[in-house]
This record gives structure tokens, sequence and C-alpha cells, in this order.
């Protein structure tokens, strides 16, 4: 650039200065000619002038060429750095440029750029600012967030949006979203967004084993026409959003089995009770053959309606944290020679072998006595319920590093692995039928669950149907 510069100076000045000495060449001749010389001093005298004239324009050139040099260097040296500046500019690096020189015309323009590249450095750095906090807000969501651009490519995903959709963790930005989302209903849902489609939204469930239900809600994003602050009628890309509702289903699921079955566990009995009572009252109450039996079934279901009443109403006591617990070192060898004496009784009727195994080092734990042989009361009286005749019932008992596990095995019917997660439920029956021909509330199992986890610990379920079931919980020992 520089020599560019300094070529068309040069030239122009050189130029200017020749046609200058051929003016004053022309004007000396014509007026040498006017003196009345001979012709031989005439000439003399010009080709003098001439050779005069082409010394000073050849010092001349040369002070004139020497300064252009100088002055389209310090040009030059004052553009470079504007370039560099522009260029560092563009690299994202707006610290200010010195200002040197003449105050001229590049003076002005570098204090116009410096003051356009720190306002450019305040926006961006707002902007790098929100971005980033935009997306660690989006990475944290524990929603799946999913944003598509105009041309169908994944542009942006979160680590929930991921595992949801099962995306490769190696998937890059800008992807096909179709190569990287396989859920038909989805793309579906996606497409639609990308056509300009409002309010679009639905359901999707995964996995095989345990499967999650999400919501899936997905909206375009307009672009506003800054000229005429109009909204576009394409639109520039779709945002998707995946909420997990699996618990929510869940939990509803549950409500409408609690209302089900406590209706049905409050039906029967009633219906029981109000039949005998007008047979009784249309005239069976002077049959003495009959009267004290249909008495005794009223009785009955009356204390079956108790027991149920009862249980419910311990369970919102558990619940709403109203439960008095007495904490304190308990013995649990003490506690399961109490239980399995107790359910030994009922055992034997059936056949069953009740066997226990306690070390004799069991340390204690911390715990209520009174609600943890309500625990393992319940455990072993629903072993005796579903466990066939010549069955068998064990109790084993270990000390971990901060607890004792405590487990009660059995040789019955065993529950398939899909109700092993609702079998702490209210009411919830694997075989309703059975399991009302035996006898109980339902909420034996619901009631154990609330009590261990008040009390600190844990409990679970391990099953196989035809071969039997092991539950076992764990309490803290005591300090």
């Amino acid at each position: 650039m520089r020599a560019k510069l300094f070529s068309k100076l040069t030239l122009i000045y050189v130029s200017l200065l020749a046609l200058l000495c051929f003016a004053v060449d022309i004007a000396a001749e014509r007026d040498l000619r006017q003196f009345d010389l001979n012709r031989q001093v005439q000439d003399a005298l010009v080709s003098n002038v001439r050779l005069r004239i082409l010394i000073i324009f050849l010092c001349v050139a040369a002070l004139g060429a020497a300064a252009l040099l100088l002055f389209s260097m310090r040009f030059s040296a004052r553009v470079r750095k504007i370039q560099e500046f522009l260029t560092r500019m563009g690299a994202g690096e707006f610290r200010p440029m010195s200002v040197e020189g003449p105050h001229d015309d590049l003076t002005l323009l570098i204090e116009s750029a410096n003051a356009t590249a720190e306002r450019l450095g305040h926006t961006i750095r707002s902007l790098g600012s929100e971005r980033d906090r935009s997306s660690a807000i989006l990475r944290s969501m524990v929603e799946g967030v999913g944003v598509i651009d105009a041309r169908e490519h994944l542009v942006f995903w979160n680590r929930a949006f991921a595992d949801i959709l099962n995306i490769a963790p190696d998937a890059g930005d800008g992807q096909p979203v179709i190569e990287v989302v396989r859920n038909t209903a989805v793309l579906k849902l996606i497409r639609a967004a990308l056509k300009g489609e409002d309010a679009l939204k639905g359901n999707i469930t995964t996995g095989i084993v345990q499967l999650r239900m999400f919501a899936v809600t997905a909206a375009p994003v307009r672009a506003t026409d800054a000229a005429n602050s109009q909204i576009g009628e394409k639109p520039s890309g779709a945002v998707v959003v995946l909420h997990d509702v699996t618990e929510l289903r869940r939990l509803e699921r549950v409500r409408q089995d609690f209302v089900a079955n406590v209706s049905h566990e409050f039906k029967t009995p009633l219906t029981a009770i109000q039949g005998f009572a007008e047979t009784l009252l249309g005239g069976a109450l002077e049959d003495h053959k009959n009267n004290r039996r249909f008495l005794e079934i009223i009785r009955d279901h009356a204390a079956q309606l108790a027991r149920v009443t009862d249980d419910l109403l311990k369970l919102a006591r558990i619940e709403a944290g109203k439960l008095e617990v007495q904490l304190g070192p308990v013995s649990v060898a003490d506690v399961v020679d109490l239980c399995t004496e107790t359910a030994l009784l009922r055992a034997q009727r059936k056949g069953i072998v009740v066997e226990a195994e306690i070390p004799p080092d069991l340390p204690p734990v911390r715990a209520d006595a009174r609600l943890l042989r309500e625990v393992l009361q319940n455990l072993l009286d629903n072993a005796v319920q579903y466990t066939p005749l010549g069955g068998k019932i064990e109790v084993h008992a270990e000390a971990g590093p901060c607890e004792v596990t405590v487990a009660v095995s059995d040789t019955g019917i065993g529950i398939p692995l899909a109700d092993q997660e609702r079998i702490f439920e209210r009411f919830y029956r694997v075989d309703a039928a059975r399991s009302r021909e035996v006898g109980g509330t339902g909420l034996g199992l619901s009631i154990a669950r609330h009590i261990v986890e008040t009390l600190g610990g844990k409990i679970s379920v391990e099953s196989e149907v035809g071969r039997g079931s092991r539950f076992s919980f764990s309490i803290p020992k005591a300090a």
C-alpha cells in the first residue's frame, strides 16, 4: 500500500513539476529571442537556461520525492495501525487504539473507531454474559430442552434432552434432527412447529422395563422484522421441551386406585352388614337357629371396617408427622423372638415352618420397640398368608457398618416384577381375590414402609414368581 501511494504521489508531483519547468522553458526562450543577438549566442543562452532549469527540476524533484516518501510512510503506518485495529475488532479484541500524529481527518477516523469499538465491546460482553446465563439455566434444567433451526438441524440441547431421547454423547451441534432424534412423535411436533403451528403438545413414553412418560411441548421461534416491526411468516426455528410426568401419572394412578380400593373395602362389609340387618328386621330375629349366626357375621364385618379405619388413621398420622415415636436402643433379637412366636401360631395351622437365625453379637438399633415389632409382624403375617401349605419362612438379621438389616424370606407364590414397585402402596394387591380370601386390610406393607422410613431406614423386596419373596429392612444402629 505504501509503495502504491508513494508511486502515485510521485507521479503526480513530477508531472506537475515537469509541466511547470516546460512552461518556464518556453517563457525563457521567448524572452531571449526578443533580444537582438546573433543566433549562436541565443542558442547558447537558451541551452544554459535549460540546463539550469533541469538542475533545479532534478533538485526540486528529489526533495519533493523525499518529502512525499516520508509523508507516505507516516500515512501508511497510521493506515496500517487502523487496519490492525479493525482486524483485532473482528477477532473480538476491543482495546482502543492510541491516537498519534496531527489532528486531521485520519485522527477523527481513529477516534470514531475507538468509540465504536468501546460500544461494540460493551454490547458483545453483555450479549455473552446473557448467553452464558441462559445456557447455564437451560443446561441445568431437569426438563429436556432442544433448539432446532429452520433447516431442521439440532443446534442446542441440554443433558436432560440427550438422556431422554438417547442422543449420543459425541453428537455435535448442527446435525440434522432426523439423524439424532429417533422418536417419530417428537419429530412430527418439530416439523409442525417449523411450519408455524402454535400450541403443539403431545406425550411420549420411553423405556422398556421401567417406563417413563413425558409431556412434549413444541413452539416456533419467530424473528421480528426491524424495518416494519412485523412478525415474519416463516419461523426461524423451533424449541422443544420435554417434561417428565412419570411421577405425576403414578400419583394419579395411585389416587384413583386408592379411591377405588377404599370404596371396595368399605362396600363389601357394609353391604353384608346392611343385608343381614335387613334380614333380621324382616323376621329372622325370631329365628333362633340363624339369628346368632347373622349377628356374628355383622360383628365380623364391623370389626373388619374398624381395622381398615384404624389402619387408615395410622397412615394419616404417619404421613402428617404426628406418629408418636420413642427412640432408644432396641434389641433386634428380642423383637424377632416375640414376633416369630406370634406368627408361629398361625403358621402351624398351615404346616409352615418358621425359623429365625439371629447372630448372638447383633448390636442394638435406634428405634421404637413397639413400631419395630409392628413392622416385623406385618412382614411375617404377609409371609404366612401367601405361603402355601408345607412352606417355609426364615428370618435373618445381620449387622452392617451403620445399620442392622432384618430379612423375612418365604417360599410363597412370589410377586411379578411389574408389581414389585407398587407392592408398598395402600390397598395394592397382586392377587386381589386371594388377598381378600385370606383376610387383611391391604395396608400392612404400606404401614411398614412408612414406619421404617420414619425410623430412618429403608425397606425393599426381592421376589420371583413361584419361588417366594424376600422382604428386608434396615434400621440405623444405636449410638
